[in-house]
């Protein structure tokens, strides 16, 4: 696998996952905990995307298998809902539903490092389709699989990072830098999303 090749995996995953717009999410619930428990909220929340997220590299084609799924319908259904995220992203500066409701969400969610941060938040929906196409168009060689899985390790590893400097990342950047980031991720995530709806329908079609 190329360095291309890599980049064309890592950048999209990280573009989609974006935990820099997870992070007011983060601050919100771990506001008031202990530094041990808030390396344990960090560490639960990126474990279980983590999981998610591989689970689904070496399941994914088997799944959509069994449904009678193809892999050009699936790009096109990923691609919408990546663009839909994507537009979101651009227009509020936000992931959808990270900033809103949170008290409400803390007292529905028993642990929040699972349930939101983990998913949807860190694994959501896009995140899971887009490992799946991933694994469809690099997955033919053993370099793609572990290319795509050293990936996922990278971005959330990142993720990780971002969450333990939060509140320090949060002053440097502030809530209108964290936007103004966001809204640059919405515009990547924007992008890619209309290339897998270019590239299913090319595939469904046989262009």
């Amino acid at each position: 696998m190329s360095i291309n090749d890599f980049l064309h995996i890592v950048v999209p995953l990280f573009a989609v996952i974006d935990p820099i717009a997870s992070l007011p999410l983060y601050i919100s619930f771990t506001t008031g905990l202990s530094e041990k428990e808030k390396r344990k909220v960090v560490f639960d929340a990126t474990l279980t995307a983590f999981i998610l997220l591989i689970f689904f590299q070496f399941t994914g084609s088997y799944i959509l298998e069994f449904f009678g799924i193809s892999l050009a319908a699936l790009m096109i259904a990923g691609g919408i809902l990546m663009l839909l995220v994507g537009i979101e992203m651009v227009r509020e500066g936000d992931k959808p539903r990270s900033t809103k409701k949170k008290a409400k969400l803390r007292e529905e969610t028993g642990d929040v490092a699972i349930v939101p941060l983990g998913t949807p938040m860190l694994a959501g929906p896009g995140a899971i389709s887009l490992v799946i196409i991933l694994m469809e168009k690099y997955g033919s060689e053993a370099a793609g699989v572990a290319g795509i899985s050293a990936g996922i390790t990278i971005v959330i590893g990142l993720a990780a990072i971002i969450f333990l400097g939060g509140a320090v990342l949060s002053r440097v950047m502030g809530e209108k830098g964290a936007r103004a980031f966001t809204r640059v991720m919405g515009l990547l995530v924007t992008a890619f999303a209309i290339q897998y709806i270019l590239d299913g329908i090319s595939a469904y079609f046989g262009i």
